[in-house]
């Protein structure tokens, strides 16, 4: 039986060329796919960094050492809040019917809570390190009620 080497070669050697030619491609593309999914990554974890940092657990347990931390997370917080609260006060003013008193009053409740709030974060920033745990505690009692109050008027403008 008669082989035809040249053949087998001329297929190995085609073959190794296709492989390298498409494998080489595919090596450059994942490359920069793998870069564009770290890339996506860091920014992905960068955002649930940011998420999981801006809730009242996450900066409950501040020190005083970490004071500006813990002010920078609270004034994100109420920075969200306010936003969704200027939504739903924008919803009210569209709103055909009348609004009713109980919306104007729990709205009036949340720019109390929200005012009160504000006074706390600023006797916050003025704490020493001997103040620091009282003026954290006001600003927690203060929050809750600025949650809450947000929540009656979240609940008031959603019946």
């Amino acid at each position: 039986m008669k082989t035809y080497r040249p053949l087998h070669l001329l297929a190995t050697v085609a073959g190794s060329a296709v492989l390298c030619l498409f494998g080489c491609s595919k090596t450059d593309n994942s490359s920069a796919a793998v870069d564009t999914v770290k890339a996506d990554a860091k920014a992905v974890a960068a955002d649930v960094k940011a998420t999981a940092s801006d809730s009242w657990d996450a900066v409950k347990d501040y020190t005083y050492e970490r004071r500006i931390d813990f002010s920078s997370g609270i004034d994100r917080m109420t920075k969200k809040l306010d936003d969704k609260t200027a939504e739903l006060k924008a919803k009210m003013s569209d709103a055909t019917d009348n609004v009713t008193t109980d919306r104007q009053n729990a709205m009036k409740d949340y720019d109390t809570a929200r005012a009160d709030l504000n006074a706390k974060l600023a006797d916050l920033r003025k704490a020493t390190a001997d103040t620091w745990a009282d003026a954290k505690a006001r600003v927690a009692e203060s929050w809750n009620r600025v949650q809450a109050s947000f929540d009656k008027v979240k609940a008031d403008n959603a019946s």
